[in-house]
């Protein structure tokens, strides 16, 4: 052993000093073992030998509370980076790129505005992110904390969402209805802007759509739009018009276990100002925002009737508006239970020219639901009626209504990969026309496309490499939905399938004729995803038990 060796390399004990040597402040006051003079804690039983008030330490951090150590960057409770005041003096700032300290970044019981605790993260965006916490003032109410970091967004983007954020909480405050989240108070925490809000349980209908296989019913799609017109209209009542502009299933909330809506995300929603002949910026969801909403003219209340009729129309047919900007075949040609009333009042508010839709939230929850008879609303219009931006879908003059459907095509059930024989399809053409073939669905294909002059035949060919299985989804005890998180992925499930085959005439109205198939997965496929499955669980059961392990091992 060495001569000035402080602990034995065999036992581990610390060494006792020189009766010379030896100094009174030099030993553990609990257990008797020679410390160094400078030490804060005994190496054997760990009692602390400085006092709390002794210890060297920061400013506390500005999010929880906790003492910090001289030039750490983050807290070592909440793991919030710290702020410059937390630097020692005299160094330098630690470089901050956009993006980098984003928005998700709050853990549990993270206390905000000494009252919010955070209890989890229910969703992250791209500039924003929305807790779930209690407030402490309001024996531990549930509310919900948007958040929105300065960090996180470009500075030539940070004026217009800032003026965004503070334009919902400001309209949000102020405003009161049953189908609308209320704000009870927005606060600053350094670079984070905050909004609390009503906390809402429940899904978006966006979330409701992803892997859905048939379309909602109708008589539940009439409930929603009843009330999506009751508070469409309460915001176009006030003074002045308030215009949302970004209707569509992500932004309308579902509330669990009723059958309640409510309208969310009011970043986008704007005062209408008369006489101003367009908008200042363009905002919408491509499918949903109306041509006006592209920059040719100012958006009014009609924007929202557009958008609301595209919604309803993905509501009871499945199909995504994005994928035909502005076109939209029948519902019924969809969706064969949809009666044609309703179907008549989506395909009036979904029309390209605004002065041809309905004019008003209550003129069309009157043409969805029934009702007396309502007056137009008339708008003042200058010149020509606004042209739209892009192809339209528009009937020619005096044509009427869509011709309906004459006949479907159904392929029944049919295996992915296997080979199926083509359906022939007849068209009626009047004598001396053409007409032209096409289809929105990928896994079908038409030939001739030009049919007319004596030939009205045409082979309709399914390509099931190209269909498109659903997807298990399994609920129940917790085994079910851990396994559930799997087979969604994995598993494949039969799923019924739907498009149409448009036939336009180079002089007259359009014809659609619906085409169904249900497309089933091979049994290889399936077994492969349940395998995948417990392969998966098997994987994620391990890791668990070998964390378990080591924490109780250490």
């Amino acid at each position: 052993m060495r001569a000035d060796a402080h602990f034995c390399k065999q036992c581990g004990q610390p060494v006792a000093a020189a009766p010379d040597e030896i100094d009174t402040r030099s030993f553990c006051p609990r257990c008797g073992a020679a410390v160094r003079s400078n030490a804060r804690f005994c190496a054997r039983c760990r009692t602390p030998l400085v006092a709390p008030h002794e210890w060297v330490t920061g400013p506390p951090c500005p999010t929880c509370g906790t003492p910090t150590r001289p030039g750490a960057r983050f807290c070592r409770i909440c793991s919030h980076p710290l702020q410059p005041a937390s630097l020692p003096p005299g160094s330098a700032q630690p470089s901050r790129q956009a993006g980098r300290f984003g928005t998700g970044t709050l853990l549990p019981l993270t206390v905000l505005a000494g009252r919010y605790a955070i209890v989890e993260k229910i969703a992250q965006g791209g500039m924003g992110a929305i807790y779930k916490a209690q407030d402490h003032r309001l024996q531990g109410r549930i509310v919900a904390v948007k958040e929105m970091s300065e960090t996180a967004i470009t500075p030539s983007e940070r004026r217009r969402v800032l003026e965004s954020f503070q334009r919902e909480a400001e309209l949000l405050a102020r405003l009161e209805h049953p189908n609308l989240v209320r704000v009870t108070d927005r606060f600053q925490e350094g670079e984070r802007q905050y909004m609390v809000m009503e906390f809402i349980e429940g899904q978006t209908l966006e979330k409701m759509l992803e892997g859905r296989a048939e379309p909602f019913p109708e008589a539940q799609v009439l409930t929603w739009s009843g009330q999506l017109c009751d508070v469409l209209s309460y915001l176009h009542s006030q003074d002045p018009r308030i215009i949302y502009r970004d209707v569509k299933p992500a932004n309308v909330m579902a509330v669990s276990g009723t059958d309640v809506v409510k309208l969310i995300d009011f970043g986008i929603a704007r005062f209408f100002k008369p006489g101003k002949g367009r908008d200042t910026i363009e905002f919408g969801t491509d499918g949903y925002a109306p041509p006006e909403q592209y920059g040719k003219a100012q958006t009014d209340e009609r924007a929202d009737i557009y958008a609301l009729g595209v919604t309803l129309h993905r509501l009871l047919t499945l199909r995504d508006p994005a994928t035909r900007l502005f076109q939209f075949p029948p519902v019924c040609s969809l969706n064969p239970h949809v009666s044609p009333g309703v179907e008549a009042a989506i395909a009036q508010a979904v029309e390209n020219n605004k002065n041809e839709r309905h004019q008003s939230m209550e003129e069309m929850k009157t043409a969805l639901l029934g009702g007396g008879p309502q007056t137009r609303r008339a708008f003042p219009t200058k010149g020509k009626p606004t042209k739209p931006t892009r192809p339209s879908t528009a009937l020619p003059s005096g044509s009427g209504q869509p011709v309906p459907i004459s006949a479907t095509i159904d392929f029944g059930t049919v295996l992915v990969g296997s080979d199926v024989p083509a359906r022939s399809l007849s068209v009626a053409i009047p004598a001396g026309e053409q007409a032209t073939l096409s289809t929105d669905a990928s896994w079908l294909y038409i030939h001739p496309r030009d049919v007319g002059d004596g030939n009205n035949q045409a082979i309709v060919t399914l390509d099931t490499r190209r269909l498109k299985p659903g997807r298990l989804s399994l609920a129940g005890t917790w085994l079910k939905t851990w396994a559930g998180w799997h087979t969604r992925f994995l598993v494949p499930l039969a799923q019924e399938q739907h498009g149409h085959v448009e036939m336009q005439l180079k002089s007259g109205p359009h014809q659609y004729t619906l085409v169904s198939a249900t497309a089933v997965p091979q049994r290889w496929q399936v077994y492969a995803g349940w395998i995948g499955t417990g392969l998966a669980m098997l994987i994620e059961a391990a890791i668990v038990l070998a964390l378990v392990v080591a924490i109780v091992g250490s």
